[in-house]
């Protein structure tokens, strides 16, 4: 039977999810984590709130969490919709918890009160004796939506992006000096940087002065990553850098450099946008390359010709989402040829699963439909689940755009087989899966149902998808939202679903690619019969204020 958006198949993850926690807790306190330790790391690890955290740490159910709080004051009983209410909030639907309830809360999760409010906003920052800082003080935490919790840390990484440290006077992004970030691309947490600048949106929104202080950011990080690797290199390890006139002799340390840069590209491209991280791939590749050639035939050279195959089937991605769908075919050839060159089964699969997506995004779908057999054939061969995982996400998108209801379904079961294969597994898993989870699951399946289903299916797998999605990917958190906001328009919902779409236009006014505006023009045209209502001028407005300059 074809799994659907529903209850049984909610559960069976939540089970997939309980025995996840469960173990990461026993791990935690058996190497002596307080339970507010162990919580911080559930908050980041799953994506929890603080309340929830506790909770989850402590393998409760709501219900259990309620028996317990009845257990010591039986006078004032509680229910699980307590703790659902208590859990939800500051989110709509929710209920804040009283003083005296905190506290008890606190008494049963043995932390204190301020550990179960870590979510809510600071406001220190406006305190004019605090000074003009970017980013909240060390030591405390905002939130963003509720949900995303900014480091203290960033504050610190945000100034060096900047060209400032503490102390300093504050100069003007235009005064920004790349220069020193050229140690910096490898340690760049591109999850913290994603999630400071959603904090400056909502601090600052529709100012010209906070775009041009990102971009002016995002062009000081893409010079960064875009320098000589041998420069690069010669900084972070003088001894094994490869001199610039030996750039064409195979040096293991220079290989090991351009994999060690690849996630990092990645994340660039899904926080920055892809057009600042286009350069540098290019850059890394052309380095590969020569790696490649240079490199002695076994498995130095197989080694090597992988990482310039995945560098090009990279390169290619970002031209996908550039809209230059010319050229990013043409190096998902190569990548192709090069992977099966190396040998690289798993690494196939992954390219034939993005040449499948970039068929279907073409309004090409049995071409899709054909590259996803391919990769379905070659991830059995890999062995594994992710491969296994994906090639199946690529059919259903293929087959969902063909209008092949019955064949998509089936396509959702073998994914969400082996995605819990995946999740419960112990492999190794390539680098290139980082985005693959069980919200990229959900995301599909919005999509599958905003083909085959009604409006509630696709907004609930979307709310799915965006509570268990990676805050820091703001490509796919983009994407998301105008799944919700296509099922609000079928629903003549105006006022939520021009919000939405101006979320993401605010959220993707810095790294905003072709494929992401070529949705949000698609969704506003098919807004025209109520272009004279007050939701949608204020849709325009928003779109004109953060659209002034060409995206890349």
């Amino acid at each position: 039977m074809s799994l659907i958006v529903g209850g049984g198949m909610a559960e069976g993850r939540s089970e997939s999810m309980r025995r996840q926690q469960a173990r990461l807790a026993a791990e935690l306190r058996s190497a002596g984590k307080t339970w507010v330790e162990a919580a911080e790391v559930f908050q980041t690890r799953f994506r929890l709130n603080p309340r929830v955290a506790f909770r989850s740490v402590r393998g409760w159910s709501q219900a259990q969490a309620a028996e317990e709080w009845n257990r010591r004051w039986p006078d004032e009983p509680k229910t699980f919709k307590s703790f659902s209410y208590w859990e939800i909030w500051p989110g709509k639907g929710g209920y804040s918890p009283s003083h005296d309830n905190l506290v008890r809360l606190a008494e049963i999760y043995e932390c204190s009160v301020a550990d179960l409010l870590a979510d809510l906003p600071s406001f220190r920052h406006l305190d004019s004796a605090a000074g003009a800082t970017l980013a909240v003080p060390r030591g405390t935490t905002s939130t963003v939506a509720g949900e995303i919790m900014v480091p203290s840390e960033a504050e610190t990484l945000l100034r060096d992006l900047l060209g400032r440290r503490p102390g300093a006077e504050a100069s003007a992004p235009s005064q920004a000096n790349a220069t020193g970030l050229y140690r910096l691309p490898e340690e760049v947490d591109f999850g913290e940087l994603a999630q400071v600048i959603v904090m400056w949106m909502q601090r600052t929104p529709h100012s010209p002065a906070r775009r041009d202080m990102l971009g002016k950011l995002a062009a000081a990080l893409a010079a960064a990553m875009a320098a000589p690797l041998t420069e690069l290199a010669g900084l972070a390890e003088p001894a094994s850098a490869a001199p610039a006139q030996d750039l064409g002799r195979f040096d293991p340390a220079t290989l090991a450099h351009c994999e060690a840069m690849m996630p990092n590209l990645r994340k660039q491209g899904d926080v920055l946008g892809a057009s600042t991280a286009l350069p540098s791939a290019l850059a890394y590749r052309r380095v590969a390359e020569q790696q490649a050639k240079a490199a002695p035939n076994g498995t130095q050279r197989d080694r090597a010709v992988a990482a310039y195959a995945e560098l090009t089937q990279l390169t290619g991605w970002l031209c996908f989402n550039m809209g230059d769908y010319g050229s990013a075919q043409r190096f998902y050839d190569d990548a192709r040829a090069a992977a099966h060159e190396a040998r690289a089964v798993e690494l196939v699969t992954y390219i034939l699963c993005t040449m499948s997506h970039l068929a279907t995004w073409q309004g090409k779908p049995r071409v899709g439909i054909d590259h996803a057999v391919a990769a379905a054939a070659w991830a059995e061969q890999s062995g594994s689940p992710y491969a296994r995982a994906y090639a199946a996400d690529v059919a259903v998108r293929a087959l969902t755009a063909d209008g092949q209801a019955d064949r998509s379904r089936d396509a959702l079961d073998r994914e969400y087989a082996a995605l819990q294969a995946a999740l419960t597994g112990q492999g190794p898993r390539q680098s290139w899966w980082y985005f693959y989870d069980e919200s990229f699951f959900w995301s599909t399946s919005a999509q599958n149902a905003l083909k085959f289903r009604g409006a509630d299916q696709v907004l609930a797998a979307a709310d799915k998808a965006l509570r268990l999605s990676d805050q820091g990917n703001l490509h796919e958190r983009s994407f998301r939202l105008l799944f919700r906001a296509e099922a609000f328009a079928r629903q003549q919902n105006l006022g939520l679903a021009c919000q939405t779409i101006t979320e993401v236009v605010e959220l993707t006014s810095v790294n905003s690619t072709r494929r992401i505006e070529q949705r949000v023009q698609e969704l506003r045209r098919s807004l025209d019969p109520w272009k004279r209502t007050r939701a949608v001028r204020a849709l325009d407005q928003a779109i004109r204020a953060y659209r002034s300059t060409p995206v890349g």
